[in-house]
């Protein structure tokens, strides 16, 4: 079946959304270094914990033993060490979609597929700066809809199943076929910017459904999305 060629938006509106995107990584680094900070924080005074009570065993005992002191040491040092590297910062992965409640749901999957964005090919930047744009967009809406209602179904379908499996089939085709024409003319890569180009004008249709009250139009967009999906999704 032939392929939709992807749609392109303006140049106007993709600088609107990498500006958007650069805030918002920024506001992301700054959690990261504040999470390190606290990890920092904490292997200090555990750190400290040890040496303090070392010296008033000490004290209560008249002195500890040159072995005791040097392990002591180690001890503080192996502690701080841990939790200075431990818990890693956390890394976004594909089952926290599925774990998200549906007013977490956007931004994690915003952050999953930032994590994914090395892995795409520069062609589908823009979709994704767009796909960014709009769950930013989406997110104050779903903190409002019901978790179990039909319209929490069809986002939680979009969302944690059709976008991680169109860009999750995209990365397991071995690097060299990834720009090579299949059987209907585009490569995977071509099929992969249509798909997301395909999400993102979706989500954009569920904004506009859920601020209209419109749940069921979600369901009706939802199938069309799949029949043009299951096309979109199935590279090479």
């Amino acid at each position: 079946m032939a392929q939709v060629p992807a749609r392109r938006v303006s140049q106007e509106v993709i600088r609107a959304a990498r500006r958007q995107r650069a805030a918002r990584l920024y506001t992301a680094r700054k959690e990261r270094w504040a999470f390190r900070l606290r990890r920092l924080r904490r292997a200090v005074l555990a750190l400290a914990g040890i040496f303090i009570a070392a010296l008033v065993t000490a004290l209560i005992m008249g002195g500890l033993s040159f072995a005791t002191t040097v392990l002591v040491t180690l001890l503080g040092f192996v502690v701080f060490g841990v939790l200075a590297i431990y818990p890693s910062s956390p890394r976004p992965r594909r089952g926290d979609l599925d774990e998200a409640s549906l007013a977490e749901l956007a931004g994690s999957t915003e952050i999953w597929l930032e994590a994914k964005r090395r892995s795409l090919p520069a062609a589908a930047i823009d979709a994704i700066d767009m796909i960014g744009v709009r769950l930013e967009q989406l997110s104050p809406q779903l903190a409002l809809v019901e978790e179990s209602g039909p319209a929490a179904r069809e986002v939680r379908k979009l969302l944690s199943e059709h976008l991680p499996a169109l860009v999750e089939s995209y990365t397991r085709i071995p690097a060299t076929l990834r720009n090579t024409p299949g059987a209907g003319g585009t490569s995977p890569s071509d099929q992969l910017v249509d798909g997301l180009c395909v999400i993102s004008d979706e989500i954009e249709t569920m904004s506009v459904s859920l601020s209209q009250g419109d749940v069921d139009a979600l369901a009706t967009r939802n199938r069309f999305l799949e029949s043009k999906y299951v096309d979109a999704r199935e590279p090479g």
